[in-house]
């Protein structure tokens, strides 16, 4: 029997590459002026032209990351494994009429040996930006990690630890979500989030994200962001779900996140706390909690082939599981340079230092080349 959504998948990633593969050799002309400059990979900031009907977009990005220092343990299961670092995203989107657009994503990783469709939803703009409907598969709106984890966006190479080890590495899901931006205090915003979607089927974490709709249960959760002052925003998250067979155990996720950007300096960081209900036999019930702190600053020198420089220090603390004491309990300290020639490369350089309870880790060094389109 055909398997027709195999099959879909695969046309729509051949397609993909195709076109993508063309349109590499255009970068310098296509989306220049109607693409942000700081966000490729984001739907809601791809300015499509109006009123033109099928004009798509296609984007892309190339990672390739190696260590440079000792301390690279292959068997580890975190983000620090080299192939992790390897990768390509293509993404595609059009509107296809005014109000209704179209985006798609793919990732192939892991060595390029792996392949995933991130994203592939419809946009209805119900109400301008201030209600949107989203329906199809999407990046599930809980932090604001998410937003920046492709390597475009990442000031780093690897992520918090929190965000792969708590929250299921990049989450996305099928399903409903109802998005939107309303006007609130002197010139700043509301923020909303809310979806409906599948869920996970497992608590197991390391990156693995479980999504086999195991059950009849749907996840339900979102992000509700406030912009406080002008430059700076707080939210917080919720998801709760039940992940077996037999729809008996639930598994909550709440965080709070907090984001300061002004001129070339930024700070963020993030609080993720969940909480799983397991049968007696298997341990019981537990919770798990981490949080991270990013800061950054972006230099604009007045050097010939430099478009920016930017420094990079991030903090990350996890505790899997509260009924183990110190097993898998991790800080970790990273820091890092960028140095970006031009628009569309970026080389970065990573150092990192972990403290593991109960496991001595050496530290560690990175490099990444990022090509974009």
């Amino acid at each position: 029997m055909i398997n027709l959504r195999k099959l879909f998948q695969n046309t729509t990633i051949t397609v993909l590459i195709i076109i993508s593969t063309l349109n590499l050799s255009q970068c310098d002309v296509v989306g220049q002026d109607i693409t942000d400059n700081q966000f490729f990979f984001d739907v809601d900031e791809i300015k499509f032209p109006e009123p033109k009907l099928l004009s798509p977009e296609f984007h892309g990005n190339l990672s390739l990351g190696v260590p440079f220092s000792e301390g690279l343990d292959e068997s580890e299961k975190g983000s620090s494994k080299v192939f992790h670092q390897t990768e390509i995203t293509l993404w595609a989107g059009v509107q296809i009429f005014k109000g209704l657009s179209f985006v798609t994503e793919l990732e192939i990783e892991e060595g390029f040996e792996v392949y995933e469709i991130e994203r592939c939803a419809l946009d209805w703009k119900v109400f301008n930006n201030k209600c949107v409907l989203r329906v199809g598969k999407f990046y599930y709106p809980f932090g604001i990690e998410r937003l920046v984890e492709n390597a475009v966006n990442n000031k780093l190479i690897d992520r918090p630890n929190p965000s792969i080890k708590i929250i299921p590495g990049t989450y996305s899901d099928e399903g409903l979500e109802l998005y939107g931006n309303l006007p609130f205090l002197y010139k700043t915003r509301l923020q909303y989030e809310f979806a409906a979607t599948n869920g996970l089927s497992s608590f197991e974490g390391k990156g693995e994200q479980h999504l086999d709709d195991n059950n009849d249960d749907i996840s339900l959760g979102g992000r509700l962001g406030v912009e406080i002052l002008p430059d700076f925003e707080i939210g917080g998250s919720y998801s709760t779900g039940k992940y077996d067979d037999d729809e008996r155990y639930r598994m909550d996720f709440v965080g709070v996140d907090a984001l300061f950007r002004r001129g070339g300096f930024e700070i963020r960081g993030e609080y993720i706390r969940s909480n799983v209900e397991r049968p007696t036999d298997a341990g019981g019930s537990f919770d798990r909690e981490g949080y991270y702190i990013q800061t950054s600053y972006k230099f604009l020198p007045d050097i010939n082939y430099i478009e920016h420089i930017e420094v990079v220090g991030r903090f990350d603390s996890v505790d899997p599981d509260d009924l183990v004491t110190n097993e898998g309990d991790m800080d970790r300290v990273a820091v890092g340079v960028n140095l970006s020639p031009s628009h569309h490369f970026i080389l970065k350089l990573q150092y990192e230092m972990e403290n593991e309870a109960t496991e001595d880790r050496e530290n560690k060094g990175f490099i990444q080349m990022n090509i974009r389109w």
